[in-house]
């Protein structure tokens, strides 16, 4: 577990992340990590210049939507349509969403981040 981390519900996502803005805290970046039947996304801010980190960590279901911080934290645009575009995860009204275009081209790989579901890795191993 990482220091400073805070484990919030999705639909407290904006407001927490408000709470790091009004103390201007420096949104770092937002990662996403697949545990297979589900989505683990955690959002790093420096509050303190050169010092500590702090974390706010959500999990959702593959198929739920997680709103989007960029309302708050307009940089985060580009972490979240990286998340979007290599997991699949759903994000909800992200300021500039790049529609799965950023990084990937025409004929890249879809989704290349995305691990099979347990039931898909099972049937691979048999």
């Amino acid at each position: 577990m990482l220091d400073n981390m805070k484990e919030i519900d999705k639909s407290d996502l904006v407001s927490e992340v408000k709470k790091y803005a009004e103390k201007k805290a420096r949104f770092v970046v937002a990662v996403c990590n697949d545990l297979l039947d589900r989505f683990e996304i955690t959002y790093f801010f420096n509050d303190t210049p050169g010092m500590n980190m702090s974390t706010l960590r959500t999990t959702i279901g593959k198929e739920e939507v997680l709103p989007s911080i960029t309302g708050v934290y307009l940089t985060a645009l580009l972490n979240e349509n990286e998340i979007k575009e290599l997991f699949g995860v759903k994000i909800n009204d992200i300021a500039i969403d790049f529609g799965g275009h950023m990084l990937l081209a025409g004929d890249s790989p879809t989704l290349p981040m995305l691990k099979a579901s347990p039931e898909t890795a099972m049937k691979g191993s048999e």
